[in-house]
């Protein structure tokens, strides 16, 4: 199984095009994953033979809030109440500003929460900036 240094789970594929355009514009990584769906981000996240390998885990997860079937909040949970993942770097990626969705994203156990940008280009910075602290400044457990 290959590194993946970072995880996006979101629904839409013009924000992963965006996504993957921010990270491999400012050379942040290669090794990154998209999942459009957030059971099938469960299912890669959570099988034994990837929990159990701590140096596969991934600098940084950006997670949309709202998905069809998981939200972010479920996926959340799941990831902050396993030992396995707990330590991962989860980041909420999402068009809300509502302070319910930010205040239960950090309960839950968010490390940020970061609000889509309606212009594309102010929204690849803002991936850009995330990616590049959690893969070039941070020390993350691996």
């Amino acid at each position: 199984m290959q590194q993946s240094d970072i995880l996006l789970v979101d629904d839409s594929s013009e924000i992963a095009e965006l996504t993957k355009f921010a990270i491999l514009r400012k050379k942040l990584t290669e090794k990154w994953k998209w999942f459009d769906d957030a059971e099938n981000a469960c299912d890669f996240l959570f099988r034994e033979d990837y929990t159990e390998r701590r140096d596969l885990h991934p600098y940084l997860i950006l997670l949309d809030l709202h998905m069809p079937r998981l939200s972010g909040h479920d996926v959340l949970r799941m990831l902050k109440g396993n030992k396995s993942t707990a330590h991962i770097p989860v980041v909420m990626f999402s068009t809300s500003t509502d302070r319910e969705d930010i205040r239960r994203s950090y309960e839950l156990g968010a490390n940020g929460y970061l609000v889509k940008a309606v212009d594309a280009r102010t929204m690849m910075d803002t991936v850009a900036d995330a990616v590049s602290y959690w893969t070039k400044r941070n020390l993350p457990v691996r």
